[in-house]
């Protein structure tokens, strides 16, 4: 049979083409079939991973166990455990490198690099920390015998400031594996994992965690000039001589409170005594000078005549308040040469005594940190107060002199404490210095940078940035501060050209009802009326919009590189005053900084806060000053 066919012209031509047989098909199943191969190697990957990193969880538990139980060597090596398994697990990941280059899929790939990264790089770093603490385990309360143990408290004391030597270049080490933590985590974007695992938000758990781990590196690396200046300035090279001043955060001032009393540490060797101690009255009946006082003082305490010593600390910046202090402290004949001054408050002391216990102080009774009905506050608050400030039918010498005998006791059972109680010590020095209830100050320069490095010496924030801080200063109104609690929520405001409005409330609340302050009456006034001394620090050249609920016409001006809002309001027991501070940044979005910072008056309690930031917001207790990343 001819399939050949004639052409118009009558001539033979080839058979027709064949029609395809469906060959269209074969690419996507080809493409299809490619995938599902890739899909399979990398799921059998990816499942051998799963299980993998699952037989971890043993090695997880047990660091986790070796940590609330305190065993060193046991956590010595459970971590050597964890770091081996954390590099198989390394290994294995990178077996599925190819899954960086695919689209969509590599972002996530290279992040759980970065994860990976940096959990080996936080083991190790755990691991150099717990091997340069193994020779104190003894010393530090935890189990385990470490190479100097034996002799009585102090003596262990001595020890620790003799050889910290030892330990401050394996602080470099640790500082170093915390940055690779801390870069690792910065290269992952939380944007990526906005969703849910069950009650928990991914996003802001990751969030808070690359937070917390950029604070520790930052608080590693800050931690050695400290531990380098510890033994000088504890008096390792020579005496030292520290004042104590008490203050009194129930009547607060710029930082910490009224400043009622003082008392001399003499530390030697590391051995602490507390010498005399004295009202801060008595001091001021020496100091002969007769300064004019600030603006505030005259306006709003109208029967203080002259700047006394007991109210030179307005500022919000303890460095700077004691600078001024000292110089006219130093002027005062008869008085010690101090190397510094360590503010403390009642919190410190409640912590203290909730630690050691109950305190007998000859001359001046037992001190608790039970509840005392009439203030329902610890009885150590209100037995001080008692002492101090209720009215007495005749003279009572140097009554505030409480503090060096109470101080002395404290020291004494500290030094008796048995081991286990020294890392509650520990924790409740670290803690209450965070929260800015002991600050610090030296004329060492070297010390004092350590201080400030370490955000223990009370200072102002200096960086440029977006930035808010409250400071009240009670101007007479008893001990009010220490019912009136504080709420700040803040809401942000984006123009559509970009401008910034933030809108800052400040809610007080005092729930308490009067005292009797009636001075026949003869009873302690604790709560009355509060006459607030207001000032909001706010980024330099932030505009004022709108201020609410303030007494008078805020006052606005420039301070310490921040512009503040001044104001003025009375809070009553058993009620709440509101004020609002409306203003403009001073950016716009495309040029806002990338951070915030909040920082706590130094003696304040934690005031609680939730604010608005450009992407999320955030509600926490403001235990410390907290710093928070800014997405616009």
């Amino acid at each position: 049979m001819d399939n050949n066919q004639e052409n118009l012209d009558g001539q033979k031509v080839g058979p027709p083409p064949k029609k395809s047989k469906g060959l269209w098909w074969k690419i996507p199943v080809g493409i299809i079939g490619v995938i599902g191969v890739i899909g399979g190697i990398g799921g059998w990957q990816a499942w051998g991973f799963y299980r993998q990193a699952l037989g971890l969880a043993p090695a997880v538990e047990k660091v986790k166990g070796n940590l609330e139980s305190q065993d060193l060597p046991a956590l010595v090596g459970s971590l050597d455990e964890l770091h081996k398994g954390g590099v198989d697990l390394e290994k294995k990941y990178q077996q599925m490198g190819w899954m960086g280059w695919i689209p969509g899929i590599g972002s996530y790939y290279r992040d759980g690099d970065h994860g990976l990264k940096a959990g080996v790089a936080g083991i190790e770093a755990a691991q150099i920390l717990a091997s340069a603490t193994t020779p104190y385990a003894d010393v530090l309360g935890f189990k385990g015998s470490g190479t100097f143990a034996g002799g009585t408290a102090e003596d262990r004391v001595i020890t620790i400031l003799s050889t910290l030597d030892k330990i401050t270049p394996r602080l470099d080490e640790v500082a170093e594996k915390l940055k690779i933590v801390d870069g690792n985590l910065q290269q992952i974007d939380p944007n990526r994992y906005k969703f849910k695992a069950g009650e928990k938000n991914l996003a802001e758990e990751f969030i808070q965690i690359k937070e917390a781990i950029h604070g520790a590196t930052e608080a590693v690396t800050n931690a050695k000039p400290a531990l380098v200046e510890l033994p000088k300035a504890a008096g390792m090279e020579g005496e030292k001589k520290y004042m104590v001043l008490f203050h009194n955060d129930g009547e607060l001032r710029g930082t910490g409170g009224f400043m009622t009393a003082y008392a001399i540490l003499r530390v030697d060797k590391g051995r602490v005594n507390a010498e005399r101690s004295s009202d801060i009255y008595d001091l001021d009946a020496k100091f002969k000078s007769r300064l004019k006082p600030p603006e505030a003082i005259s306006k709003y305490l109208k029967n203080v005549p002259y700047w006394y010593l007991r109210d030179m600390n307005l500022a919000p910046d303890f460095k700077a308040n004691m600078d001024l202090f000292t110089d006219y402290y130093s002027k005062i004949p008869g008085e010690a040469k101090v190397d510094g001054v360590i503010g403390v408050d009642t919190n410190f002391l409640v912590d203290l005594l909730k630690i050691l216990g109950p305190v007998d102080v000859p001359g001046f009774g037992r001190f608790t940190t039970d509840e005392d009905p009439r203030c329902k506050c610890p009885q150590v608050v209100y037995q001080l107060e008692l002492i101090a400030d209720r009215p007495a039918a005749s003279l009572v010498e140097n009554r505030k002199g409480v503090l060096g005998p109470l101080m002395k006791e404290l020291l004494n059972k500290a030094y008796d404490a048995p081991t286990p109680w020294w890392d509650d010590l520990f924790k409740a020095m670290v803690d209450n210095g965070a929260a800015k209830h002991v600050v610090f100050y030296f004329h060492d320069q070297a010390a004092q940078q350590a201080a400030e490095k370490l955000n223990a010496a009370g200072r102002m924030d200096e960086s440029g940035g977006d930035y808010f801080m409250v400071q009240d200063v009670n101007f007479g109104g008893a001990k009010a501060n220490f019912f009136v609690t504080q709420e700040v929520v803040g809401e942000l405001e984006i123009g559509g050209d970009g401008t910034v409005t933030r809108t800052m409330t400040v809610i007080y609340t005092n729930p308490a009802p009067p005292s009797n302050c009636n001075l026949e009456a003869g009873q302690l006034c604790l709560n009355a009326g509060l006459p607030n001394y207001v000032r909001i620090y706010v980024p330099r050249g932030s505009q004022l919009v709108e201020t609410l609920g303030l007494d008078e016409e805020p006052k606005v001006y420039d301070e310490n590189g921040k512009t503040v809002v001044e104001g003025f309001l009375k809070i009553h027991p058993q009620s709440s005053a509101k004020t609002v501070y409306k203003y403009r940044l001073p950016w716009k979005t495309s040029q806002a900084p990338r951070r915030l910072i909040i920082q706590k008056q130094v003696g304040a309690d934690a005031p609680h806060y939730k604010i608005e930031l450009p992407d999320r917001v955030e509600e926490f207790d403001l235990t410390g000053d907290r710093e928070f990343s800014l997405r616009w």
